[in-house]
Order: C-alpha cells, then structure tokens, then sequence
C-alpha cells in the first residue's frame, strides 16, 4: 500500500470518547457518500489490515463492508493508537470519568440501562452521567461539587446528558471546566 496518497488527519485530537466516536462517525458518512469526499476516505480505510490490499475502486463498491468499528480503528491509528479499545481507555483515563465518592453523599438515581436513565432525566430533570457500565442522575448540588456550574448553558445545549451529549462543543467545553476544576483543586491542598 502506498501511504503518500492518504490524507492527512485532523489536526485537533478528540479529548473524549464521545469526539472520537463523532470523528470516525464523520469518517464513515463520508466514506459512504457519493460525493468528492468518498475516494479520500477510502484511502484512510486502507490504513487496516483487512483493507489495505483492496484498489481504493473496489473498496468503494464494497462499502456495506465498513461499519463504524472499522472506522474507530482507522481514527484511534491515526491518532497514534494500536486500536480503538486502548485509544478508548487511554481517552477515559484522562479524567473522563465523572463519579467520585464524594458524590455518595448525595441522592442520585442509578440505572442499568441508559434508555431507562434518558427517560427518568426527561420525566424528572437533573444531570446524566455514565459510570462504568451503568448510568446515574444527579442534581444541582452533585454538579457543584464536580466543579461544575448547574446553570452554564453548556448544560442545555447538552440536554442535561454527559453520556449522550446534543452537542459535541458543548460537552467539550463542560469538559475543559471540569479539568480546570480538578487542577484547580489539586493547586489549593
């Protein structure tokens, strides 16, 4: 395979689970669109194992082939990632994961399942977080002591819902106020 033909990459590195998975979302909606965008695509598919033998011709007249896992792998390498699965642990190392046992100290709803947690947040209001492989909905006082104001915007645009955010930008920027936070709080001890 010849890798001077691929394109190159974004230049700004998804800083959450959530980014990466819109990144190589995009991949794939370009990927399987007819337009200009395809051909580059496909080429960037080719970076797999599995691909990479393939003309970029046949590649595109097989594109029920490519699902999104081929699509998170091709971001997480070009991400400098061996795959998506250590891409994605390395992404929730980095303060991703939102409970902290100070949060015990409050009333929050717990669920198995996330339809089960999006329906109790649209029926009861508060704030959805995921932990783990399980879902919690906490109130104003939890989020304050995250760091977080329960009342920036960002919360709206987001719906309220840190597992499933409406809006990318908006989570993001929550997660930049959640990281300063943290910082800011290891500078105070």
């Amino acid at each position: 395979m010849n890798n001077t033909s691929i394109p190159p990459i974004s230049s700004s590195k998804p800083t959450s689970t959530v980014g990466a998975r819109a990144e190589a979302q995009r991949l794939l909606k370009q990927f399987r669109s007819n337009g200009p965008e395809s051909t580059p695509a496909a080429e960037r598919f080719r970076r797999l194992r599995s691909f990479a033998d393939l003309p970029v011709e046949e590649l595109l007249a097989s594109r029920g082939r490519v699902r999104l896992k081929h699509a998170l792998a091709v971001v997480a390498m070009e991400h400098g990632h061996s795959s998506w699965v250590e891409w994605k642990r390395s992404l929730e190392g980095l303060g991703n994961e939102i409970y902290t046992p100070s949060l015990g100290f409050f009333l929050n709803r717990w669920f198995t399942k996330y339809v089960d947690a999006r329906e109790s947040l649209d029926r009861e209001g508060g704030y959805l977080f995921p932990h783990g492989d399980q879902y919690f909905i906490a109130e104003a006082e939890a989020v304050r002591e995250l760091g977080l104001d329960p009342l920036a915007p960002e919360w709206n645009r987001i719906e309220f819902d840190w597992a499933r955010p409406a809006d990318l930008e908006a989570h993001r920027r929550l997660e930049q106020l959640r990281l300063q936070a943290l910082r800011g709080r290891a500078t105070n001890r």
